[in-house]
């Protein structure tokens, strides 16, 4: 197995939260749903189950059977895997078990016990799957940061310039602003995205050197 980018997801927050009841329980599981759906929804398409149902549907179930379970953290800490490691095994698991019920049910063909299969790399799709993820997890939370603040005409030239590619000169005469000026909005803006992104990635890579996270992060991309 290559060298994950990534390292180990258990750290102080995650700790901290479950430490806390199930207040902090229901935190750590809102932070693995909204990060972590996308990159599983692209793992299961990519399966040999694909026929198990709607992508939605089979990993909204996933959550909700695992993220209730007593120990399901305490098994992921123990395996010493990374969580999105840790996941994908878990929902491997869970999709044999979906394949059992659909047999026992009649809805599904002769019992079939093989491993699930994918076509492809499944590491590099969830890697890149999770990188979009947790970038636009950034973005949202970047644009809520500079609409408290007031810096909504920031956070819009940041967002042309950086994600549409539109030149600070154009930006500049739309706005009727110099183009010096409209660089320092977009990196006042930039920050905010900056700042969200670290903490993204201090959540789920304990102990890391975030600057060298977010260089991996765009070189995935």
């Amino acid at each position: 197995m290559k060298e994950d980018v990534f390292p180990a997801t258990l750290n102080t927050w995650i700790r901290d939260q479950l430490v806390a009841g199930d207040l902090g329980r229901s935190e750590v599981n809102r932070h693995i749903m909204s990060v972590y759906f996308f990159p599983l929804r692209t793992y299961f398409l990519g399966t040999s189950e694909r026929w198990l149902g709607e992508p939605e549907e089979i990993v909204q179930g996933f959550f909700a059977d695992r993220l209730a379970r007593e120990g399901f953290f305490t098994e992921w800490e123990r395996s010493g895997k990374r969580l999105r490691r840790w996941l994908i095994t878990a929902f491997n698991f869970y999709l044999k078990e979906v394949r059992r019920r659909k047999w026992r049910d009649g809805r599904a063909g002769p019992v079939n016990e093989e491993p699930v299969s994918f076509k492809g790399d499944p590491e590099r799709e969830v890697d890149r799957a999770f990188v979009v993820s947790v970038v636009q997890q950034a973005m949202d939370r970047a644009t809520e940061m500079c609409r408290r603040e007031n810096l909504d005409r920031h956070w819009d030239i940041f967002e042309r310039h950086y994600c549409r590619g539109v030149s600070y000169n154009d930006i500049a005469s739309d706005l009727e602003i110099d183009a010096a000026r409209a660089a320092v909005m977009a990196r006042t803006a930039g920050r905010k995205f900056k700042s969200a992104l670290r903490d993204l990635l201090e959540k789920d890579a304990a102990n890391a050197d975030v600057d060298s996270e977010i260089m991996a992060l765009l070189e995935i991309m």
